[in-house]
């Protein structure tokens, strides 16, 4: 069974030590929510209208009903908001799948689940990663792993909710078993750890499970330097990135907690200089490809653009292989036996995966 480590140290509403008026807010509010719902409800248009084409005997009008009443009662969105909103601002607390950390910091709830098979999960996982090294070979490329540490681990200062101490040498023995197993995976975590120390930039944002512009660019740099040392002769390629004004941007992790303020992200808009950049519809050959998951995948919400960073520190064109909302083990499925690959044999393959997603059971590894 997943166990969630729980947010012990927020007061409750039965938390003897806290005001007494939380005791009773919950309630009320409920109680006031429904009873306004019920006015609002029995006047609406919705509650009223009569679905045609039906059966009631059924039940198939109930539940047609039930789906138009929902979409055109006007209160049930701002009251889940509102309680959502209170709910963080008096107990600080979330919806489940998030956790509230100190100052405005979010947390996925997926970086404190645990569960009796992760070992297991976790070195079927470097088995994998094995067998795709080894299916590269044959086309003369090679592997980087790129490991993105946990944003609870980059930044466990900010934590109010205490992670499974069976997490904590997951990123550095995963690493491990990787270079064990002779594939390259630059130590990202090292990398963070220091640009922190000298910036007071954030690398994730406050409200998104995703890193952020500085965070894909640090990593990039730390990429880079591996890559080069495997491949140091790259098709040639330049850069320049125009900063655009800073813009607020709501993070995927407020849809559990609508309290915290947006994060404020200044866009980087990646330029190629020099003359090239044909990239596949022309004569250049793009020598290494990035597989990976969101945090690489060319969107409408990536403002990270890991991608770009990656060609400009590499000072070479990549190739962009990597697919939202898949984790990280499907779109290299893919990758393997695409058109992409076919066409465009790469030299070195980047493959990015997020620490998270390690203890998450894929059925297409088998």
């Amino acid at each position: 069974m997943t166990e969630f480590a729980q947010d012990t140290l927020k007061p409750k509403a039965d938390n003897p030590a806290a005001p007494r008026l939380l005791h009773w807010l919950p309630a009320a509010f409920l109680l006031a929510v429904v009873g306004l719902g019920a006015v609002v409800t029995l006047t609406s248009p919705g509650f009223q209208e009569r679905v045609t084409g039906k059966d009631i005997i059924t039940g198939t009008w109930q539940l047609s009903w039930e789906k138009g009443l929902d979409a055109k009662v006007p209160w049930r969105d701002p009251s889940v908001n509102l309680w959502g909103s209170m709910n963080y601002r008096l107990f600080a607390e979330a919806r489940d799948g998030a956790l509230v950390g100190k100052e405005g910091w979010l947390f996925t709830s997926e970086e404190y689940q645990t569960a009796a098979g992760d070992e297991a999960e976790i070195a079927a996982k470097v088995k994998y990663i094995s067998e795709v090294r080894d299916e590269l070979a044959k086309d003369g490329a090679k592997l980087v792993v790129v490991l993105i540490p946990a944003k609870a681990r980059v930044y466990s200062e900010d934590l109010s909710a205490q992670v499974p101490a069976q997490k904590a040498p997951v990123y550095a023995s995963f690493r491990q078993s990787l270079t064990t197993a002779g594939i390259i995976s630059p130590d990202l975590l090292a990398s963070f750890q220091a640009e922190k120390q000298k910036s007071s930039r954030d690398l994730f944002f406050r409200t998104d499970t995703h890193w952020t512009p500085e965070g894909a660019k640090v990593a990039a740099q730390t990429v880079a330097l591996a890559v080069q040392e495997l491949a140091p002769d790259l098709p040639p390629a330049e850069y320049a990135v125009q900063i655009k004004p800073a813009t607020e941007r709501r993070g995927d992790l407020l849809r559990y907690v609508p309290g915290p303020a947006p994060d404020q992200v200044r866009e980087g808009e990646y330029i190629r200089t020099d003359e090239g950049g044909g990239g596949l519809l022309g004569d250049e050959t793009l020598a290494v490809t990035l597989v990976g998951t969101s945090y690489s995948a060319d969107s409408k919400d990536n403002v990270w653009h890991f991608d770009d960073a990656l060609s400009q520190a590499l000072k070479t064109e990549v190739l962009n292989a990597a697919q939202e909302g898949k984790g990280p083990i499907v779109p290299m499925r893919e990758y393997l036996k695409s058109e992409d690959r076919k066409n465009n044999p790469p030299r070195i393959v980047i493959w990015e995966i997020p620490e998270r997603f390690l203890r998450v059971k894929y059925q297409e590894t088998k």
